[in-house]
């Protein structure tokens, strides 16, 4: 009873900004309407078992990692989860019911929707889980700042192909219509914009680390020296 109570509040919440909207979904064939039943249970099952999948990934990988990196790779594990949820929920809650508001007034009036089941559950997983993959890119920008493979200055030179890459990759990601192209352009812009702000301030700290430890190791080479020239004055004494 309890996993009914649930199967029908995960319903109800995929479902939510298209009913909202006054309108219904159909299906069209015998089996549709068990599927888009059972496809909502295996998204709530892979969501819920996420932490346990997350553990054992966790498992396997940190053997191999020396202490500064478990600490780094801690870091950027809880970061990436809840960018990601943050970009779902960004979609979900701000721009999914909008841009299907807009895509039904462009539709017209003499056309009447019948939206199936199972077009709707794959619109609403291609709009939403790019959202989630577009918020990784200040962590993506943090990581290969910090092993010096791009650096503020680089990323500010390709801002203008990049602009051109995101409305490539937004035509890839989401549904064919041009909305939801645009809704997802403007917040990757946006998210590259705070990333090069994010690889500069990594990039400063690296500097400043690469210059303490370039000073620390010119003091100890000095050290040596200076030990390896007492010998030979003392011998010239002698």
């Amino acid at each position: 009873m309890e996993a009914m109570i649930n199967q029908e509040e995960l319903t109800e919440i995929l479902t939510g900004p298209f009913l909202a909207l006054n309108q219904s979904l159909v299906f069209t064939g015998l089996p549709e309407g068990f599927l888009f039943q059972l496809k909502i249970a295996l998204l709530g099952g892979c969501v819920l078992a996420s932490p346990v999948i997350i553990y054992q990934l966790m498992r396997f990988i940190l053997p191999a990692l020396y202490s500064h990196e478990k600490k780094i790779f801690y870091i950027m594990s809880f970061f990436g989860v809840v960018l990601f949820v943050g970009g779902i929920c960004f979609g979900y809650f701000l721009v999914l019911q909008p841009v299907m508001g807009t895509l039904l007034k462009l539709a017209g009036t003499d056309l009447t929707p019948m939206i199936t089941a199972s077009s709707y559950m794959s619109f609403v997983l291609g709009f939403l889980i790019p959202f989630g993959l577009v918020f990784e890119i200040p962590m993506v920008v943090y990581f290969l700042t910090s092993v010096g493979l791009i650096t503020p200055d680089k990323l500010a030179k390709v801002r203008k192909y990049v602009l051109l890459v995101v409305l490539v990759i937004a035509a890839l990601l989401t549904p064919p219509d041009i909305i939801s192209q645009l809704c997802l352009a403007g917040p990757m812009l946006l998210l590259y914009e705070a990333g090069i702000l994010i690889s500069k301030v990594v990039y400063k700290r690296k500097l400043k680390k690469e210059a303490k430890l370039e000073e620390k190791n010119a003091k100890k080479a000095s050290k040596k020296g200076e030990k390896k020239a007492e010998p030979e004055h003392s011998d010239e004494q002698a």
